[in-house]
């Protein structure tokens, strides 16, 4: 009987301090939802809320990638206004919110051209040449198709290798330098088996020597421009001064087709 009796003395402790805890946790949430901080956070919780933009799915093959959207997190922002114990609103702390249809769950689709939301284009290159070393010298960060094992960190590489020991060298050494080695390119409906689970994109546009006057008027915000070998730097500045003049960037393939969003607070 006597241990009975110390079973539920120490049900009962354990019982009262599980209260205690809930109550004072309650108590805190209380005084912290009534501070005038977190009450100014809430109330902006709406008018700074943007919401996401779906990716855009065509014949169930091709894909347009969406637009995350974000929220106020309003415990973060409460926390990071705590030391001061003032409301600053460039310490509010937000949260994205992922597109209920994302590049993320259709990896399968190829992706045919950036969010035109974006403002933005990217341009991938044949091969290492004069017309990279001009824009690596330029500080832009592009992107190269990589056939074969000729790496250079000055740019963004996209596996383009068509055997699979080649494919599978180019991988591994991306990997092992911690480079980005989720891109994969096509130039029709085919798609290369150790592509998948990666993001998988066609050019939008091919630009060369013999295709420049008709195919620079096309450019627009969103584009995957492929740019060829044949190309000359005359060439090619017309392009980018093209692109400059409609206020375009120049952002590698990797944040072309993010649906992150550069959200300004």
């Amino acid at each position: 009987m006597i241990i009975i009796k110390k079973y539920f003395e120490y049900i009962g402790i354990i019982g009262i301090c599980l209260l205690s805890f809930y109550y004072t946790e309650k108590v805190a949430l209380y005084v912290k939802d009534k501070n005038p901080i977190m009450q100014t956070i809430n109330s902006l919780k709406e008018e700074r809320y943007v919401d996401y933009i779906d990716s855009q799915i065509i014949d169930d093959l091709y894909i347009i990638p969406g637009l995350n959207g974000k929220e106020i997190n309003s415990n973060k922002s409460y926390s990071s206004m705590q030391e001061k114990r003032i409301f600053n609103e460039s310490q509010l702390v937000f949260n994205e919110v992922k597109p209920t249809i994302s590049i993320e769950d259709n990896k399968d689709k190829i992706i045919i051209r950036g969010n035109n939301e974006k403002n933005s284009v990217s341009l991938i290159f044949e091969s290492i040449n004069n017309l990279t070393s001009y824009m690596h010298e330029n500080n832009y960060l592009v992107d190269v198709l990589l056939s074969k094992e000729e790496y250079n960190f000055n740019y963004e590489l996209i596996n383009n290798a068509s055997d699979s020991k080649t494919y599978s060298n180019i991988d591994k050494y991306l990997n092992k330098n911690k480079r980005n080695k989720n891109l994969c390119i096509t130039f029709d409906t085919n798609i290369n088996e150790l592509c998948k689970g990666k993001y998988i994109v066609k050019p939008s546009l091919t630009i060369s020597h013999t295709n420049i006057s008709s195919e620079k008027n096309k450019i627009s915000s969103g584009e995957i421009i492929l740019i060829k070998d044949s190309l000359s730097l005359t060439e090619f500045n017309i392009i980018l001064n093209f692109i400059k003049y409609h206020d375009l960037n120049i952002v590698p393939l990797s944040e072309l087709i993010s649906e992150n969003n550069n959200f300004a607070n």
